[in-house]
């Protein structure tokens, strides 16, 4: 308790003689840095302490019908969390006792009262007051402490799960995907095999030599498209690859693509509309290369398509970029696996039954070379069944129009 500060007390006592007894008692305290209150009503004197307008509460024990114990125990109910004394002429234990256990500061008798002894119970009621609220703020500081490391703790835990469940499930792709690998080179040995044993029994027979040897020229066309798949992830993967860009027209990427797709088109029954900008583009690319990019999206789309499907290609040129944007009406994408659809093994769900073959890794391809163009790739789909479309924006360069090819970088 400062010696400068006004310490405002609140005496709860119905009989006037013993409030002056008590304030005189205070003014006796030297400094008499007291501002002494009177109210002798229970139900105000409650009102009065759970307002908290006071320092500290020096309440009787006889007010009337009620007791100053019973207002003491309603304000501890009522949470009204301020010092109070007990004060009675009964002198006796029980109600010590119990002022205690009701939530009092302390408990004085006022037939042994004095200047001295109120001073030293305002004084410990203050301070024990004071002591209260600072471990309560410095429990809610820990609280709040706490409650912020148990909470980076939880995403630590979440982000270190999902973590883990990222690194199973590449597992489990890359898994898919050697058994995917082995079993895609595997499958064009049988009818190689098979050839070879025709040619060793029918090397008299032109048809039949004819026969086994377009056998072998599909399958080995098919595994050398399969490897030169691998080669080319594993060359951008080490930064191996390089472009060699040159003035290219939109509309001969486009056709080369029709051109290169149009064997997977051909087998599914699909049809295949094109559509282009009504003016001529030009694009500082390499042209091989986007090629490669269509390509792989049309064969994409023919592949995860019911036979006779449709398909469209349509490009379309916006101020400084070009959209090439590739649209069927096949199986669609599942929400869960749109946003990865890009990453390598990533097809492996799309493909289950591996019926169309391949390794599943021509999106990867698609995305890498176009971010190597500095454009970008991206997939849609509304989900299963009800189609997709992957579109490829590529920057249009200034130096696009000039007559003279780049360099290869």
């Amino acid at each position: 308790m400062s010696h400068d500060a006004i310490t405002r007390v609140l005496v709860v006592d119905d009989d006037e003689d013993d409030f002056f007894l008590t304030r005189d008692l205070l003014q006796e305290i030297p400094g008499n840095r007291f501002d002494v209150t009177w109210e002798p009503d229970w139900d105000k004197g409650l009102e009065a302490v759970c307002s908290a307008r006071f320092d500290v509460y020096l309440v009787d024990y006889r007010l009337g019908a009620k007791s100053g114990l019973d207002l003491i125990r309603e304000a501890q109910r009522r949470n009204c969390n301020v010092p109070l004394i007990l004060m009675t002429g009964q002198g006796e234990r029980e109600i010590d006792f119990a002022a205690m256990k009701a939530g009092a500061a302390d408990y004085l008798e006022k037939g042994t009262l004095h200047a001295t002894l109120l001073e030293r119970s305002i004084r410990y009621a203050l301070q024990k007051k004071q002591s209260e609220e600072m471990l309560e703020r410095r429990v809610q500081q820990r609280t709040a402490e706490l409650a912020k490391a148990n909470a980076r703790l939880e995403r630590e835990i979440r982000e270190r799960s999902r973590a883990e469940h990222a690194l199973r499930e590449v597992d489990h792709r890359k898994d898919e995907f050697l058994a995917t690998l082995a079993h895609e080179l595997r499958n064009p040995l049988a009818p190689i095999c098979n050839a070879l044993e025709i040619l060793r029994l029918s090397a008299h027979n032109p048809q039949s030599v004819e026969r086994g040897r377009e056998m072998m020229q599909r399958q080995v066309s098919y595994m050398i498209r399969l490897i030169d798949d691998l080669l080319d992830i594993s060359r951008i993967t080490r930064g191996k690859i390089q472009l060699r860009k040159e003035n290219v027209d939109v509309e001969s990427v486009v056709q080369n693509a029709i051109e290169g797709s149009q064997p997977a088109i051909d087998a599914g029954q699909h049809q295949l509309s094109v559509s282009l900008p009504p003016a001529r583009v030009m694009l500082h690319v390499d042209g091989t290369r986007m090629t490669q990019v269509l390509i792989n999206l049309i064969n994409n789309a023919a592949k995860f398509m019911e036979p006779r499907g449709q398909i469209w290609l349509n490009v379309e040129a916006n101020g400084d970029q070009v959209a090439f944007r590739v649209r069927d009406r096949g199986i669609g994408i599942a929400p869960e696996v749109l946003p990865n659809i890009f990453q390598i093994f990533g097809q492996q769900d799309r493909n289950r039954d591996r019926s169309q073959g391949g390794l599943g890794i021509g999106l990867s391809l698609v995305r890498a070379l176009v971010e190597m163009h500095g454009g970008r790739a991206e997939a849609r789909s509304e989900g299963l069944g009800k189609g997709s479309e992957f579109i490829v924006t590529l920057p249009v360069n200034a130096d696009a129009h000039a007559p003279e090819a780049a360099a290869a970088t």
